[in-house]
């Protein structure tokens, strides 16, 4: 008969072969979705320089464009305290899936656009939502499951940002040109709802595990003086990547590459991401 000491051991042991196991499907499920995010965001270079060029979308101005993709960067960001107490009341999962839907939804309203309202509704504001529902979910996953190299399995992670950039750089360009703006944007919609789908069913949190805790808002932060010099370092970064990474593509046929090449050099930009 196996004495209790005996059977706590291979509880544990147990338990250490599950962990260990999983971790892995975690990081693959939280880059392949960084990927579908971050990296389908940075497609919207793309996007821009082919709405400049084709007059497609009525009364809109350059400047109405360009405040679409930073709508949907802005909204990210902002909805984060929502998310976190989304992922407080009802988990990191159901968090997370909401953001799948948004951001389906966003590429299928996209698609039947025809005014510059249209892509502020859905491109801007539907896509940020999703965008900031999925990112909030998956910030602090990763970290949950590692004690020992916690910094090399975020750092893979995140790399799917880039890996992202780079893909869907090359082919929302390649899709505009043979298959058409309209239906470019349903097989966006259909490609992160499915990866994005799949990959909400693998990644699990361990937050009761670890007793973390969900404060949607802090306020006492706003005391510190580090944390002011952290937000304005956020603050320049985020605005001057963002001007390159949605500008670059458009710079690039201004200046008399084609399509193609734009959309190249976008994708080179967000490979070391």
């Amino acid at each position: 008969m196996q004495s209790p000491s005996l059977k706590r051991e291979a509880t544990a042991g147990q338990s250490k072969a599950t962990i260990t196991s999983l971790d892995r499907v975690v990081v693959i499920g939280v880059l392949l979705i960084n990927a579908h995010t971050w990296g389908l965001n940075s497609s919207y270079a793309v996007f821009l320089a082919y709405y400049l060029r084709s007059g497609t979308i009525e009364g809109a101005s350059p400047l109405g464009f360009a405040f679409v993709g930073g709508l949907s960067i802005s909204i990210s960001m902002l909805v984060s305290p929502l998310a976190t107490w989304f992922i407080g009341r009802f988990g990191t999962a159901t968090t997370l899936r909401i953001g799948v839907v948004l951001e389906a939804v966003s590429f299928i309203g996209a698609s039947f656009s025809s005014h510059i309202w249209h892509l502020l509704l859905s491109q801007g504001l539907c896509f940020g939502l999703g965008l900031g529902f999925c990112f909030t979910s998956t910030v602090g996953v990763v970290p949950q499951w590692f004690t020992k190299r916690r910094s090399f399995a975020n750092s893979v992670a995140t790399c799917g940002s880039g890996f992202g950039g780079l893909t869907y750089s090359l082919a929302t360009n390649a899709m505009i040109s043979n298959l058409g703006l309209a239906w470019a944007f349903r097989i966006l919609a259909i490609l992160a709802f499915v990866v994005n789908g799949a990959c909400s069913l693998i990644v699990r949190d361990r937050n009761k595990a670890v007793g973390a805790v969900h404060i949607p808002f802090h306020k006492d932060l706003f005391k510190r003086f580090e944390f002011w010099l952290f937000l304005g370092w956020g603050f320049f970064s985020l605005l001057s990547y963002v001007i390159v990474v949605f500008s670059i593509t458009d710079y690039a046929q201004s200046v008399g590459f084609t399509a193609s090449q734009g959309s190249l050099a976008a994708a080179i930009f967000n490979l070391p991401k």
